[in-house]
């Protein structure tokens, strides 16, 4: 395998990663932004979607990265309605694509994670993977189960490439 095939195997994980978060804010009923897991103080799907964005916008900085203005998290205090956070994670996660990018062409290393940028993209993929879980736990148990369609096809089956 050569080095491009690598690069674009990695960018491509990373898109496949951005596009389900991006399926999954689309899929959500509008009532669900505000519910949580069932005896939970945690956050509501809503607030876990910004917390996946500033992740990701938080080590873009934190590694020196400059950010478009929809890129940067979004302000704790702001309106988490489905275009606002979908535009701030297609934009983080656009971002993340172009330092991925950039940091594997130049051997750039990362801060923290070994210095390995696919160590920390691995690391930003289970964070969100994680978040889409409580989310769809969240919505399971408040009655707003994500369609079969969502649930299978959407954030499970673009990790085969195909649909099954």
């Amino acid at each position: 395998m050569n080095d491009r095939s690598l690069l674009e195997q990695t960018l491509q994980a990373w898109r496949v990663n951005a596009a389900i978060n991006l399926k999954l804010v689309k899929a959500i009923p509008k009532k669900g932004f505000e519910v949580v897991p069932l005896a939970s103080r945690g956050r509501t799907v809503a607030k876990q979607l910004a917390h996946m964005q500033k992740v990701q916008s938080g080590w873009l900085k934190y590694n020196g990265a400059r950010l478009a203005r929809d890129a940067r998290p979004l302000h704790r205090n702001a309106k988490l309605d489905r275009k606002r956070l979908a535009t701030a994670l297609r934009a983080s996660g656009a971002a993340v694509e172009t330092f991925l990018r950039e940091s594997l062409q130049s051997g750039e290393r990362v801060k923290f994670f070994q210095g390995k940028p696919i160590r920390w993209m691995c690391y930003l993929i289970a964070h969100d993977s994680h978040h889409r879980g409580q989310i769809a736990l969240a919505l399971k148990q408040n009655d707003m189960r994500l369609p079969e369609k969502v649930a299978i096809r959407e954030i499970w089956n673009p990790w085969f490439g195909r649909d099954f």
